[in-house]
């Protein structure tokens, strides 16, 4: 796959002459694409003549007489329908074309112009001239639309220059060429018109030449490296000392001062299909299965089908994606794997929509995994942004098939409800004023379970040296607290100790009158009322 194969590159050198970062790919070019002159094809109508052919389109009319000589034609006043006049591309009147800017992410895009000024913010709608200079910042990209169609999307820390946009004249003859001097690239080009219409990217290491084609370009400035990976068609890639066709779903790599990487495969796309189509809470998280050879991943989010209004863009280590936050609406994801050449693979895509306002109340009560004893429970929350009513559902499953609660606008920030013991599912969801409904919030689980009953101790086992008190045995685990007093009020405390079995024995305190009471204790802690306090009478 490393076959030299003659692209035409025609007339690299002519014209504007490029600035001295990119004189290695140019170098490259004088030496290794044979020099030609592309000649742009006329068919001759009835009453065309050679004066009025070249007043039309030539930029000298006096060259009709190049053409004649080319052409071998004898009479210039006489030719013949049908005819195919060739023209040399290089005297054609040329127009200078502007690039359109179509979406614009993030503040950090400025314009260079080459009318001076200083830099300048990039804004949708704006049109861009010959030698005007782009830079993105870290979360910033855009995309340009040129006259033909094609698109360039510049990625985040790029630089670029619009080194060339003319077009000859009413031939149609088209010749596009930026010069990215670092960052990133993707472009779509509409198939060119023509033989001699060129669409070229120039990084200081590689010259990438494409006549209709979906690709990508990269240049790591700090290691000198550049990258070119096809999706569709194919393109010809200069610089190493050699000149490579990659094909559709190849890419290759350049080191300055190194040999061209022979086209490799880039990695298949990722699987996404059982990624959900509806995401109702933020941040953003999606996760994939990894890839086999994948070093890393690049993940991206765009606002249209079409793939050009680019929203969230990363490189990730693993196989999934992070973000904090994007409005509620349509989007769609894009993921591909990154080898451990740097090379970019095919791309996954994926539809989604988020809807993740407004948000879930927090819940205070009851929370998560929480224990709850008697029958009464009552429902807690905050009031979230934009909040105005809240739906609230109670269920004995986690399915929610089967609600045991269900209301809707609910005005307060409380509901209480009267539940039997047993394990309890709930969510809530805020509402607008409008009644649009947000997403539920996460699933809590919690447990209703009856208060422990007090246990009923009959009067002790009183002799003159102690006291047995006893009672009957509680529920699995339950332990129990103990208190003596000398007074019903329990102000002057004898005794007071919490015990694992329903028993103790005191000393005798002595003659009198003394009283006593016990509560039970969960084994999870809860600890229920004290039972009635019972008067104990200690004989002499």
């Amino acid at each position: 796959m490393n076959n030299r194969q003659t692209f035409p590159f025609t007339r690299f050198l002519s014209g504007k002459r490029f600035s001295r970062w990119c004189w290695l790919p140019m170098i490259l070019l004088a030496m290794h694409v044979r020099a030609e002159t592309t000649d742009w094809i006329y068919t001759v109508h009835t009453g065309d003549t050679l004066i009025a052919i070249s007043s039309d389109y030539l930029i000298n009319p006096n060259d009709w007489v190049k053409l004649q000589k080319i052409n071998a034609i004898k009479n210039p006043r006489k030719l013949p329908p049908g005819l195919p006049l060739r023209i040399p591309v290089e005297l054609l009147k040329l127009q200078k074309m502007v690039a359109e800017v179509v979406h614009v992410q993030g503040s950090d895009a400025r314009i260079f112009s080459v009318k001076g000024g200083g830099p300048a913010p990039v804004e949708v709608g704006m049109l861009l001239h010959m030698g005007d200079q782009i830079r993105t910042g870290k979360d910033s990209n855009l995309t340009l639309r040129f006259a033909d169609g094609s698109r360039l999307m510049v990625m985040a820390n790029s630089q670029l220059m619009l080194d060339t946009m003319t077009t000859a004249g009413k031939s149609g003859v088209m010749k596009m060429r930026t010069q990215l001097q670092n960052g990133q690239v993707e472009t779509q080009v509409v198939p060119l018109k023509g033989p001699a219409s060129r669409y070229e990217i120039i990084t200081p290491v590689i010259a990438v030449g494409v006549r209709g084609t979906d690709f990508r370009v990269s240049m790591d400035a700090e290691a000198n490296v550049s990258r070119s990976e096809v999706l569709q068609g194919g393109v010809a890639v200069q610089g190493g000392g050699a000149l490579l066709s990659v094909p559709a779903g190849f890419g290759t790599l350049a080191e300055a001062g190194k040999p061209l990487l022979p086209p490799v495969v880039l990695l298949q796309k990722p699987i996404l299909t059982d990624m959900p189509e509806l995401l109702q809470h933020v941040p953003l998280r999606f996760k994939w299965p990894a890839l086999d050879n994948a070093v890393a991943y690049r993940a991206q989010v765009y606002a249209d089908r079409n793939f050009q209004e680019l929203l969230l863009n990363g490189a990730f280590n693993l196989n999934e994606a992070k973000w904090p936050d994007l409005p509620d609406g349509h989007y769609f994801l894009r993921v591909r794997g990154i080898d451990k050449q740097g090379l970019e693979g095919l791309n996954a895509e994926h539809a989604f929509t988020l809807h993740a306002r407004p948000v879930a109340p927090f819940v205070s009560s009851p929370m998560d995994n929480g224990k709850l004893y008697g029958n009464k429970v009552q429902f807690q929350w905050a009031r979230p942004e934009n909040a105005e009513t809240y739906h609230i559902q109670l269920a004995s499953s986690r399915e929610f098939l089967t609600p045991v609660v269900d209301i809707v606008d609910v005005k307060d920030l409380q509901y209480a409800a009267t539940l039997e013991p047993g394990e309890y599912y709930w969510r809530i969801a805020s509402r607008t004023v409008s009644g649009d409904e947000g997403p539920f919030s996460d699933i809590l689980s919690f447990i209703v379970k009856p208060i422990p009953v007090a246990p009923i101790a009959p009067q002790p086992k009183i002799d003159s040296r102690q006291m047995l008190f006893q009672w009957p045995v509680g529920d699995e685990g339950q332990k129990y607290q103990f208190q003596l007093a000398r007074d019903a009020a329990f102000s002057h405390i004898i005794t007071d100790q919490t015990l694992d079995d329903p028993s103790i024995t005191l000393k005798n305190p002595g003659s009198g009158h003394y009283f006593m009471r016990v509560k039970s204790i969960d084994a999870d802690g809860f600890a229920g009322p004290f039972g009635a306090s019972q008067r104990i009478e200690v004989p002499h």
